[in-house]
């Protein structure tokens, strides 16, 4: 995969950039590169026996280093052949292309549009319950799920909180590279139901988050009691040696909604996708994030040209320490492009995208993090 940005307004670096993994923050910039998005990914299943067996998928991306990470790795059992039981570590069946996303063969676009699929955790390890039937020529899946996940070291908290993004600590000085983020107590559902032209989707799960990073002080000292610093002195660890950890606060600690409705429409030549999710925070700001994309794609044989739209909003709905309330984080983006289906496992993309942020909200607050950019990307996918 390669691309660039072919215009824009710099970001605060100075620099236009374009993000298309907001979690890693992978982003292009305006100049001809192949690491943000390339990618090799291998699974394996296994029968043990005739009723167990196993998967798993590791996963290099070039915006990690290229560092293996073990993103499935679960057992199934089947009770039957409609009622089965997962446990291990396998993707949070948040979005419509949830199963599919390192799988860029599966799906029209380069990549999903970012400003939708963002979360910094998409994986969690647990387990989950899976019952299929029928009722008249429909095929449903009802599913329920439990467990927990951490993500250490997150890059793009990195990123945004130095562009007026993401919180602060509630004290001390952030250190870089060591925000951490756990969702605890997962407990959700997903209901999947097809037949011969539509398949629909609805999610819903609850978690506790939390997110904390080293934090460090930086003691003043009066030597001589002239009530003038003399030296300043940098503390990082408590007394036992460990580090110090920023402290809880109604934005680091919050119960967390995920709402998700999705689909596509199969006409004979033309297909609508879309996936909708809106997430409440139980945090200071009562934040609520209404996100959805919209695509077309026109089915021929081997070339599917598609257009799409995303809509990603942040709005604060509690006034927090006189922050105020309305509407904040804003931006949309315009893609198009075509995918060539050059062999039954294999396909050529070539897309355009056009990204807008809208956050600026001067007097109040400007919330544009991300800035105006577009790119033009190319992509080859292929299965083995």
């Amino acid at each position: 995969m390669v691309g660039k940005t072919i215009g824009g307004d710099p970001d605060p670096t100075g620099a236009v950039e374009f993000p298309v993994d907001f979690y890693d923050y992978a982003f292009y910039q305006n100049e001809w590169s192949m690491e943000p998005e390339s990618m090799i990914a291998l699974q394996a299943r296994m029968d043990v026996m005739e009723n167990l067996t196993f998967t798993a998928q590791l996963v290099a991306k070039g915006a990690d280093d290229f560092s293996p990470d073990i993103d499935w790795l679960y057992a199934t059992y089947r009770f039957s052949d409609d009622l089965y039981l997962m446990l291990g570590r396998r993707n949070l069946p948040m979005y419509y292309f949830s199963e599919y996303m390192e799988v860029g063969f599966a799906y029209p676009w380069v990549r999903p549009p970012a400003n939708l699929y963002w979360w910094e955790i998409t994986q969690f390890n647990g387990a989950t319950l899976v019952k299929d039937f029928m009722v008249e020529d429909w095929n449903f899946s009802l599913s329920g799920f439990v467990g927990h996940e951490t993500q250490k070291n997150i890059k793009s908290h990195d990123f945004w909180r130095n562009r007026g993004g993401y919180y602060f600590p509630p004290e001390g000085t952030y250190i870089a590279g060591t925000a951490d983020v756990t969702w605890s107590k997962i407990m959700g559902a997903n209901l999947a139901a097809s037949n011969d032209w539509i398949d629909l989707r609805l999610s819903y799960f609850r978690t506790f988050y939390e997110t904390f990073a080293d934090v460090m002080f930086f003691d003043e000292i009066d030597l001589n009691g002239d009530g003038v610093t003399d030296q300043v002195v940098e503390r990082r660890t408590n007394p036992d040696g460990t580090p110090i950890r920023s402290g809880a606060s109604p934005l680091t600690e919050f119960d967390l909604d995920f709402f998700g409705a999705s689909g596509s429409f199969n006409f004979t030549h033309v297909t609508l996708l879309f996936d909708y999710n809106y997430v409440m925070y139980d945090d200071g700001y009562g934040s609520r994030f209404p996100t959805y994309l919209l695509t077309a794609i026109y089915n021929h044989d081997v070339w599917q040209p598609y257009i799409g739209m995303s809509q990603a909003l942040l709005k604060i709905t509690e006034d927090y320490q006189g922050f105020g309330t309305g509407e904040a984080e804003e931006h949309r983006m315009v893609t198009v492009g075509l995918k060539y289906n050059f062999h039954p496992n294999a396909s050529l993309k070539v897309q355009y995208d056009d990204f807008q942020d809208s956050g600026d909200r001067l007097p109040w607050y400007d919330f544009s993090y991300h800035n105006d950019a577009r790119l033009f990307s190319v992509a080859l996918d292929f299965v083995f």
